[in-house]
């Protein structure tokens, strides 16, 4: 059976060169355990009504996704690459980052629907490639569902490239 068979997802690989990036901006915060719950909410807000909700289902499958990334399953998880951004003291954005088979991954970036479009993805993003910079990485992966294309032109316009 291939990828897509029967409405999964399709997904391209997509990485990206890393360079000189600023240091977060402002409302950027490093990712905290306590942020768990209210990420859960945003990611499925996030989520819900886009090509990728199945893949999260519902509130508890976004809990449920965001402790398998913090357990290992998609790698080590980058605490100190991994950022929250907030908003009036509230978390409306992640990204998450992990260490698959020795390259650092993007494995979740998600931000409520209610703050969409104001950069906050991006400044996510760029906050993880600082934070890989100065760790030493040189590389940032992710994937993508292929028919998500809000999020795949933003990562073509942060220079992300597809690699599979």
């Amino acid at each position: 059976m291939t990828s897509g068979t029967f409405g999964a997802p399709v997904r391209s690989r997509l990485q990206v060169t890393l360079g000189a990036t600023p240091p977060p901006a402002p409302g950027l915060r490093p990712f905290a355990d306590a942020d768990v719950p209210a990420l859960a909410a945003v990611m499925w807000a996030a989520y819900r009504g886009t090509p990728d909700e199945a893949d999260v289902g519902n509130l508890v499958g976004a809990a449920r996704e965001i402790q398998l990334t913090l357990d290992g399953e998609y790698g080590t998880f980058l605490r100190d690459a991994s950022f929250v951004a907030d908003h009036h003291g509230r978390p409306v954005g992640a990204a998450l980052v992990t260490l698959y088979m020795d390259v650092p991954l993007l494995a979740f970036l998600f931000t409520d629907p209610s703050h969409a479009g104001q950069g906050l993805g991006k400044g996510l993003i760029h906050a993880a490639m600082h934070a890989l910079v100065q760790q030493g990485h040189d590389t940032l992966t992710l994937a993508v569902t292929r028919r998500n294309r809000r999020a795949r032109r933003l990562y073509d316009h942060l220079g992300f490239i597809e690699v599979a």
